[in-house]
């Protein structure tokens, strides 16, 4: 099978390429930011009817207060409401004490800054729903292009398994044959056992990935390290049975495509891609139809 990916350079992003990221990103971002927007419209009409922390208690739903003082969705999930609305009103009665008359305007502000952190989270979550949503549609396509009958899940954002034959790839697992997440796992499937018994049958593993989808050039280095070393741990667990091993990002700077390449030649990795170059994560796809 050919291989576009000629030398390291081929593997660095361009500009134009990070340019359409980061407008995909902002779009994305748009979207997402607009329900808390009219969250936060709401919850100042609502703390303009408030003249005690009293009033904001009763008057404003439990959850939003909670975000309101600090408390993210996953801590708040650890308290009884009975707990979570004394914690919120003695962090509530210091911002009264320190704010006076703006204690609302300061009420408002945290809440504003708390979803902040959420939007930031969501978006790290869309960025690598986008890059396994390109990486499976271009999967799907291979497939369907060879009249081959294929199954995939999705939940919410993210897809979970593509199915075809007596192949199943599963996205975001932590066999314990590892111990740490993989993002791409290419299954021999011979039988109708369920994922997690497939998962640690070491002699199914046909093929592992990475892959990263953040556009960021200043993130790049990182994000090859996290995946660097998930590689290394698959092929220290695998020590005479390594699956073929590959990595797909979207954010390759020139030391990290010289990296990459040194491994594409030492055979440490079997296949490499960036995600903005059509041409190579078609290749990358076909690759793994043919194992």
């Amino acid at each position: 099978m050919a291989h576009t990916v000629p030398n390291a350079s081929s593997l660095v992003t361009s500009r134009e390429a990070t340019c359409a990221g980061f407008l995909a990103q902002a779009k994305a971002k748009g979207q997402r930011t607009s329900p808390y927007v009219k969250e936060a419209t709401g919850l100042w009409d609502t703390l303009q009817k408030a003249a005690s922390v009293d009033d904001v208690i009763e008057l404003v739903p439990l959850k939003t207060l909670a975000t309101a003082v600090g408390f993210s969705d996953k801590a708040r999930r650890y308290f009884t409401d009975d707990e979570l609305r004394e914690s919120i009103r003695a962090v509530l009665n210091t911002i009264r004490a320190q704010a006076d008359d703006h204690f609302r305007e300061e009420i408002l502000y945290r809440y504003l800054l708390t979803r902040g952190d959420t939007l930031g989270g969501e978006m790290r979550n869309i960025t690598g729903a986008l890059a396994q949503g390109r990486f499976t549609k271009t999967l799907v396509q291979v497939l369907r292009s060879r009249k081959i009958a294929v199954k995939h899940e999705q939940k919410g954002d993210k897809i979970t398994y593509v199915a075809w034959g007596e192949r199943l790839i599963l996205f975001d697992r932590k066999p314990r044959l590892v111990g740490k997440n993989i993002d791409v796992i290419l299954l021999k499937r011979t039988d109708r056992r369920p994922a997690r018994e497939l998962l640690e049958d070491r002699q199914l593993y046909l093929a592992c990935g990475e892959l990263k989808g953040g556009i960021d050039p200043a993130g790049a280095d990182e994000h090859w390290k996290t995946a660097r070393s998930a590689l290394g741990r698959i092929r220290e667990r695998f020590p005479h049975d390594c699956p073929k091993l590959f990595f797909a990002g979207a954010a390759i700077v020139p030391s990290m495509a010289e990296e990459i390449f040194q491994q594409l030649q030492s055979g440490e990795l079997t296949r490499a891609a960036n995600l903005t170059v059509d041409q190579q994560v078609q290749e990358l796809v076909a690759w793994l139809v043919s194992l």
